[in-house]
C-alpha cells in the first residue's frame, strides 16, 4: 500500500516537474522564434529572396507551441494524480470514521485545504457516491453509505435487494 501511495506521489511530482521544464523552454523559444520571423520577413521583402531566419523563426515558434500544449497536458495529468490521490485519502479516512466526514475532519486528517476537500466532496456527492446530512446544529456531514452498511456486518443490508 505505501507502495502504491509513493508511486502515485511520485508520479504526479514527475508530470508536475515535467510541465514546468516544458514550459520553461517554450517561452524564450516564442520571442526569439517571432523575432526571427520578422527579421525573415524584412529581408524578404528587402532582397524579394527566402531567407533562412523567417523558416527557422517559423520552426521556433511552432516548437515554442508545441512546447507549451505538452506542458498543459503534462500539468493537467498531474493535477489528475493529485485529484485521485486525495480522493484516495477521503475515502481510507472515511473508512476510518466510520463512514461519516466533515469538511474540517477531513481538512485536519489528510492536510489538504477545506476548499479541496469540500470540492472533492461535493464531486463526491455529484456523482452519488456519498450523502449529505446536516445535523440540528447545522454541521454538514458527508455520509459514505457503502461505508456505513459495510461496517455494520451483523446486518446484511444486500438481503433486502431483489436481483434478477
Amino acid at each position: 500500500m505505501h507502495l502504491v501511495k509513493a508511486r502515485s506521489t511520485f508520479e504526479g511530482g514527475l508530470k508536475r516537474l515535467g510541465a514546468l521544464m516544458l514550459l520553461f523552454s517554450a517561452v524564450p523559444l516564442f520571442p526569439v522564434g517571432f523575432g526571427l520571423m520578422v527579421y525573415g520577413l524584412f529581408l524578404a521583402i528587402d532582397e524579394h529572396s527566402y531567407r533562412d531566419p523567417l523558416s527557422i523563426g517559423v520552426a521556433l515558434v511552432v516548437m515554442s507551441g508545441l512546447l507549451l500544449f505538452s506542458s498543459r497536458r503534462l500539468d493537467s495529468a498531474a493535477q489528475l494524480v493529485r485529484r485521485r490521490k486525495i480522493e484516495n485519502d477521503l475515502l481510507r479516512l472515511a473508512r476510518k470514521n466510520g463512514g461519516r466526514l466533515t469538511v474540517i475532519d477531513a481538512a485536519t486528517e489528510t492536510g489538504y485545504t477545506a476548499a479541496e476537500t469540500e470540492s472533492l466532496l461535493k464531486q463526491l456527492v455529484e456523482g452519488g457516491f456519498v450523502e449529505i446530512e446536516v445535523t440540528e446544529a447545522g454541521v454538514m456531514v458527508y455520509r459514505f453509505p457503502e461505508i456505513l452498511y459495510s461496517a455494520k456486518a451483523e446486518t446484511n443490508w444486500s438481503s433486502g435487494v431483489e436481483t434478477g
